[in-house]
């Protein structure tokens, strides 16, 4: 199951990334549906945050650049890919908190402006979304609090 999820999030992040040249696979079972549309909810919010930074980038002249914004999507989308492969909630806490601390080094590298508080939301809703999913902790559970510095 988790490799079909595996396979599921590489086919959607080719999609993001404007690859579209593959075939769909029909569905195999309800659960398989129903957890692809997770990710493609997961996805989704990704993409809504990478439209959101690059709308206010071309408003504004923030402390940051397109690469910084391809980082941080690329940080979220491994995170959510290896969520996926933990088997336990110590394994996916770690996860948490290494893809944390890459936010914290990536947001101080751009001198603190590119995780705002609208980006802060944003990301740390899906960092307890998807771990969320996996039956990890509660919505309510702020995991990323302990390490977070944005």
């Amino acid at each position: 199951m988790r490799n079909i999820l595996t396979a599921v999030l590489v086919i959607l992040s080719l999609v993001m990334c404007g690859q579209k040249n593959f075939k769909k696979a029909p569905a195999r079972s309800k659960e398989v549906n129903m957890e692809t549309t997770e990710n493609i909810e997961i996805d989704k919010l990704i993409s809504q945050l990478r439209n959101s930074m690059n709308l206010y980038m071309e408003e504004a002249s923030p402390g940051y650049s397109e690469k910084d914004i391809d980082e941080c999507i690329l940080i979220l989308s491994e995170y959510s890919k290896k969520m996926i492969k933990t088997h336990s909630k110590e394994e996916a806490m770690l996860l948490v908190r290494r893809t944390v601390l890459q936010l914290n080094t990536l947001n101080q590298k751009c001198g603190n402006s590119l995780i705002e508080t609208d980006e802060r939301e944003r990301i740390a809703g899906i960092i307890i979304l998807v771990s969320h999913k996996m039956g990890y902790n509660s919505m309510d559970d702020d995991i990323t609090e302990e390490w977070r510095e944005w």
